[in-house]
């Protein structure tokens, strides 16, 4: 649709990045402030302009630094076109041809963060219907960042999303039949952290019908089953988290964070148990009192400093790399 070289406006198109069943993508240059962006042309032009705006719209009310920023929108030559963050970076997909797996430690760094920002989506009553490897871009500082919210959907007026939107091989079986929830992304999830650990999907055939009936069998080996290097109690997190029925998956993508932290961050597990302590033992109105005065519990018993190699910040507890001198999210240097 544009070609190389050519001017939309003040963006100067440089490549194509990419290409899907919803549009094509272009790396551009905005010739004002010498700055890269990725251009996303829809493919159906011929739709009206408050349909083509929806995808922006969604991304625009979202900010998190694990979600692909929304810049602007606008049409040329009638050709309407989205202006979004630049990710200098392959998909997840592309990495996934190249290593076959992700080791265990960076891959959990991973999937924190894109539980993260689907905790934040999901907060905002976004549910994104398509979260696969091909949509999950890798950006420098071993951070990934989740892009392509073209078949999302706002649950406000109603309990799940009814069109049969999404890539087959991730959508749980409720979302094929039309009836996908914010529990159907944590499926999702679940299906995509299950191949990058173990370099393949659980379930696959030419014919989704299939695809399902599979995975109603659960009929696969455990990812630990398969690489002894993958803790077994975090098996156990992938496979509740693509469990067939919604009932027994995790709750919300704030749970399903949580049980990942608990797994690789060995003193949050311990602070959640002495707190479970606390209040099973008559302790509560401390607890209580800890809360009202600045929010810090205070557990009898002496913390130790946080591990530098933790996978997390001792501050804002969010995820960081080994390697880091300082946090990418609130600037504090690791203990």
């Amino acid at each position: 649709m544009f070609y190389q070289g050519q001017k939309i406006g003040k963006y100067k198109v440089i490549e194509v990045l990419g290409a899907g069943g919803f549009g094509i993508v272009y790396l551009a240059e905005d010739l004002m402030i010498r700055k890269k962006v990725a251009i996303k042309v829809p493919h159906k032009q011929d739709s009206g302009v408050e349909k083509l705006l929806k995808e922006p719209r969604l991304l625009a009310a979202l900010d998190h630094p694990n979600i692909v920023k929304v810049l602007t929108a606008d049409k040329t030559a009638k050709v309407f076109y989205i202006v979004m963050e630049y990710v200098e970076g392959n998909s997840l997909e592309s990495h996934l041809k190249k290593v076959t797996r992700v080791p265990f430690n960076t891959a959990v760094e991973w999937f924190y963060q894109l539980c993260d920002a689907l905790a934040y989506a999901h907060s905002k009553r976004l549910i994104h219907r398509d979260i696969r490897p091909a949509n999950v871009l890798m950006a420098k500082n071993n951070q990934v960042k989740l892009t392509d919210f073209g078949t999302s959907r706002y649950l406000v007026d109603r309990a799940y999303a009814s069109t049969r939107i999404g890539s087959p091989p991730y959508m749980a079986p409720e979302h094929y039949k039309g009836k996908a929830t914010s529990q159907s992304d944590i499926y999702s999830m679940g299906i995509l952290m299950y191949e990058c650990l173990t370099g393949g999907l659980p379930y696959y055939d030419a014919k989704p019908a299939n695809i399902i009936r599979m995975a109603m069998k659960k009929d696969i080996p455990e990812p630990h089953e398969i690489y002894t290097d993958i803790p077994p109690k975090f098996s156990k997190i992938i496979m509740k988290a693509m469990h067939p029925s919604p009932a027994l998956r995790y709750t919300s993508f704030a749970d399903l964070c949580q049980a990942i932290k608990n797994i690789t961050d060995p003193k949050s597990n311990i602070q959640s148990q002495e707190l479970a302590y606390l209040l099973n033992n008559g302790s509560a109105n401390q607890v209580a009192r800890d809360m009202e005065s600045g929010g810090t519990i205070h557990i009898p018993k002496k913390s130790k400093a946080r591990d530098p190699s933790s996978l997390f910040c001792w501050n804002c507890g969010r995820p960081i790399s080994r390697r880091t001198q300082r946090c990418p999210h609130c600037r504090m240097a690791p203990k």
